[in-house]
């Protein structure tokens, strides 16, 4: 598994970007109005929450997995 693989699992996990956005104070999950959502694009907040995930799962999961990385079929989990 490649890091990108990595970022995309953990991506489309809702439960996940909630919980990473309720503790980062980031918007992810794209909650609120267009407007708001048109200005996080222009400012560039978006670009920077999806830095901030990025090197979070690079921390937190990505450096800790080993040769291992995670499994893509769930029947190969422990």
């Amino acid at each position: 598994m490649y890091f990108h693989e990595c970022v995309d699992y953990c991506a489309g996990n809702k439960e996940f970007i909630k919980q990473f956005d309720r503790l980062a104070g980031t918007n992810l999950s794209l909650k609120g109005t267009p407007i708001e959502l048109m200005v996080d694009k222009s400012t560039g907040k978006q670009d920077a929450d999806m830095r901030m995930f990025c090197d979070f799962v690079y921390e937190a999961i990505w450096s800790r997995l080993g040769s291992k990385g995670i499994p893509t079929d769930p029947k190969d989990s422990p």
